[in-house]
């Protein structure tokens, strides 16, 4: 008989896990921590895991000042109410009132208020109703899941009555659900010489928005002459420019 040869007993390979279904929203966002895009008297807020649309900080400047002002009101009524009249006493004490509370919803909706919001954690974008002047509760919330796009619009290739573009060329970035019904989420105004900015800008935050949620995007874009930042042109490549009496 011949030698028998040694037998190595090899591993049996493990039948594969069948892998979990990918989430959606699963698509990594770009490095380089918190971006911020400005909107039409809003900023959208993009971070790994959320993107906030929320007032410009500049808009804390008007409760500021009427905080202000409630505290004057009441200061004027401490210090000199053995000298005001009745009805100036009165007067004051209203004010303070009605501005006093309505300053401080308004500082803590600039500063803590969101008007969109969407979590990767959630998996759902939200719009905030406003409670208040708050912006915490949720008007509108829709699952990842009943997103069909998001898109770009604009009225840059509208004209005017007297068949001349518009001078300020708006762009809404708008979330369609399944069933095609359109929620805004932002809007971008600028210049006709500045849409090719205004347009990517707002294509930025729509390019954001289907990457967490997993979805298609329709970006906008902009006309040759809204890039050239004038009217439409003649056969030789001059703009027109109407003459005002």
């Amino acid at each position: 008989m011949g030698r028998l040869g040694r037998v190595t007993a090899r591993p049996t390979p493990s039948t594969p896990t069948p892998a979990e279904p990918p989430v959606r929203g699963a698509v990594e966002p770009a490095r380089g921590g918190t971006e911020r895009v400005s909107l039409h008297r809003a900023v959208a807020v993009i971070r790994p895991e959320s993107i906030a649309v929320r007032p410009l900080r500049a808009s804390l400047v008007v409760p500021l000042v009427q905080g202000l002002l409630a505290a004057g009101a009441v200061w004027l009524i401490a210090a000199f109410m053995d000298r005001l009249a009745l009805w100036a006493l009165g007067a004051l004490l209203v004010f303070a009132l009605i501005a006093g509370p309505t300053a401080v919803l308004g500082l803590v909706y600039n500063v803590a208020g969101t008007s969109f919001l969407m979590e990767r954690r959630k998996q759902s974008a939200r719009w905030q109703q406003g409670f208040l002047g708050l912006g915490l509760g949720t008007h509108e919330l829709v699952p990842f899941w009943r997103i069909a796009r998001f898109e770009v619009r604009s009225d840059a290739a509208d004209r005017l009555s007297g068949g001349d573009v518009q001078d300020v060329v708006r762009w809404e970035v708008r979330l369609v659900k399944e069933s095609g019904r359109a929620l805004t989420v932002g809007t971008v105004l600028a210049a006709r010489p500045l849409a090719a900015e205004g347009a990517r800008r707002a294509n930025r935050v729509a390019e954001a928005l289907g990457a967490m949620a997993g979805t298609a995007v329709e970006r906008a874009t902009v006309p040759p002459e809204d890039e050239a930042g004038g009217g439409p042109a003649d056969g030789d490549g001059r703009r027109r420019y109407r003459r005002l009496a």
